[in-house]
């Protein structure tokens, strides 16, 4: 999963979208030497030897940096890309950024193994200067040079024998000097530029981001996942050094753009196997963020590679593949895509079922939710005065068996007050409080279930009350503002409210269902209720932010397959603040 700028002198990052850093870049590797110009490019091949390109000098190394190979090259040798046992290199003779052109370009084909030279092919028209190639699906795409001034990037697509396809063109803004470095990882295209800007665009050269990250001397896809990028360093009588690190999602989600997210979407219960036309609706709606909260397929086995296989469904729908490429996408689980029905601490196949998870939702693997029991998680996006934190809770890895009764219109489950009983357990409790200190001005807490509802006789926060109100009291505790919870599970929509005892409402914002309705079209009981309705067609949330105002006004809304908003409230951010600490 998720997701992306990042900031390092050089580094690795992986695909995604969006904001601040939760975990430490790995050791750069560097590559042996000095040289006489400073890096241009770097590339892998599947034994983990790495390439980089000195502007006149192409150097092979180990997977540690040490050098295996050098050849001196003509100037000026740009980024490279690896391809089934060569290398292709962009090579410009001529001029650089030209408005009129005048530069003079190939494509520089060797033998990986040996540096020898194999083949070049022409590329006259890359206009302003050929300086990166990448490949993906048989086609390669060659960039360079801009003019001061220009913005838009031109992509130069070529087949496997360098015959010229077509020119893309990118809305990326100005940046400086064009594009330097291009790799295609994680189902989407990045380009590295000088004056530390990353873009990100879909594989159809759809603009999807741009980034504040250092990443202008080398991209590349890593062995294993995430990505390589490679900085430098010249200084003067020695020479210029280069080394690449390696990053991954999670780190690229936590590591983004200053640039305020405003645009929020949530949903939940998707039918893996039946159609989901709401991803339509979903992708229409734009949304910066997208937050899966639970029931994300329907797995319901404690197989595990009948759980894989009912997310691969999920994974080969178009319109889900769309999204992941074009929002941030952050996840967590509720019972049926946990694997068991309701299911809590009890299901023998929790920790095999949580790989499954993060495998399918990207995590990389240096992402905490590898390392811990649990999918929790948080985020925060965007610049101080205007950052939004998004907790995504696990409510099922740790909770305690609920006590069952009489049905009642809802389900079997009543409140139970015993103190041995959790919901998130200890180690969560203790990270949610933290979490709870870090600065933002808006916070989201993704509950699978729902926290506010009460006496419904469902999986709700209300089944355990003891734990519901220690949420409430460490809320009232960390005196934090901002807050409100969104969540999904019910198969219909429904806003609700407390206020007893709280410095502030809290909101309960419900989402359900997108694809996966509920023959029951009466609601559970909800003394909490906001609105008057609840809505019991496909669907999912919106959170619109409007930065702009003096207070910046919150808007969620629950939107149909028609685009109709059966369930909207708004509100403003002040109406959310604590005393002060």
């Amino acid at each position: 999963m998720i997701n992306p700028q990042l900031n390092l002198i050089v580094l690795v990052f992986v695909c995604l979208p969006w904001t601040m850093v939760t975990s430490k870049a790995a050791e750069p590797i560097r590559c042996e030497g000095m040289y006489p110009h400073h890096l241009q490019g770097v590339c892998q091949d599947p034994d983990g030897n790495l390439y980089w390109s000195f502007t006149t000098t192409l150097v092979k190394t180990d997977s540690m940096g040490q050098v295996l190979k050098k050849l001196e090259v003509a100037n000026h040798h740009g980024d490279l890309c690896y391809v089934e046992g060569r290398l292709f290199v962009a090579v410009n003779y001529g001029q650089f950024n030209n408005p009129l052109g005048q530069a003079k370009n190939e494509i520089v084909v060797y033998q990986a193994e040996t540096l020898q030279e194999q083949a070049r092919y022409k590329i006259p028209h890359v206009k302003y200067g050929a300086g990166g190639i990448a490949h993906h699906d048989g086609k390669f795409i060659v960039v360079g040079g801009l003019p001061s001034g220009v913005e838009q990037n031109y992509l130069y697509e070529y087949n496997a024998s360098f015959i010229f396809q077509k020119k893309h063109v990118l809305d990326s803004g100005w940046t400086r000097l064009g594009i330097q470095a291009a790799a295609f990882a994680d189902g989407v295209w990045w380009f590295g530029c000088y004056g530390n800007i990353l873009l990100k665009a879909s594989s159809d050269f759809e603009m999807l981001g741009r980034y504040k990250f250092d990443c202008g001397y080398g991209i590349e896809q890593a062995i294993g996942g995430g990505l390589l990028t490679a900085g430098g360093q010249c200084v003067d009588d020695m020479g210029c050094s280069g080394w690449i690190t390696r990053r991954f999602t999670h780190q690229m989600i936590s590591e983004q753009v200053p640039k305020p997210i405003t645009r929020i979407a949530f949903g939940s219960c998707v039918k893996q196997q039946n159609p989901a036309p709401l991803f339509s609706n979903i992708l229409s709606y734009d949304p910066e963020l997208f937050l899966f909260m639970g029931d994300n397929i329907y797995g319901d086995s404690d197989d595990m590679a009948v759980l894989k296989a009912k997310y691969q469904v999920l994974g080969r729908k178009p319109m889900f593949q769309k999204l992941v490429q074009k929002s941030v996408v952050l996840a967590t689980w509720d019972d049926h895509d946990y694997g068991m029905n309701d299911g809590g601490a009890g299901f023998v196949q929790r920790e095999a079922s949580q790989q499954v998870f993060v495998d399918f939702w990207n995590d990389g693997p240096d992402s905490p939710r590898r390392a811990r029991p649990g999918v929790y998680d948080s985020y925060v996006f965007g610049p101080a005065g205007k950052r939004v934190q998004v907790i995504l809770l696990d409510t099922r890895f740790f909770r305690s068996d609920l006590k069952t009764g009489p049905r009642r219109v809802g389900g079997p489950y009543y409140p139970d007050k015993n103190p041995q009983l959790t919901m998130l357990g200890e180690v969560q409790w203790k990270w949610l409080e933290k979490q709870l200190r870090q600065p933002a001005e808006i916070r989201i807490v993704v509950s699978s279930i729902q926290f506010v509802p009460t006496a419904s006789g469902q999986e709700t926060w209300d089944n355990l009350p003891l734990e519901r109100q220690r949420f409430l009291d460490l809320l009232a505790k960390s005196k934090v503002s901002g807050l409100f919870v969104v969540s999904g599970d019910r198969h219909w929509s429904d806003f609700s409210r407390m206020t007893e005892g709280l410095p502030y409402p809290l909101y309960d914002f419900t989402s359900s269902s997108i694809n996966q309705l509920h023959s029951r079209g009466t609601p559970t009981n909800n003394p909490h209720r906001l609105l008057d309705r609840t809505f019991h067609k496909e669907n999912f949330g919106t959170i619109d932010i409007d930065w702009s105002q003096e207070d910046p006004e919150i808007e969620v809304k629950i939107v149909d397959l028609d685009d109709n908003v059966p369930l909207s409230h708004s509100f403003k951010l002040s109406s959310l603040q604590a005393a002060p600490k």
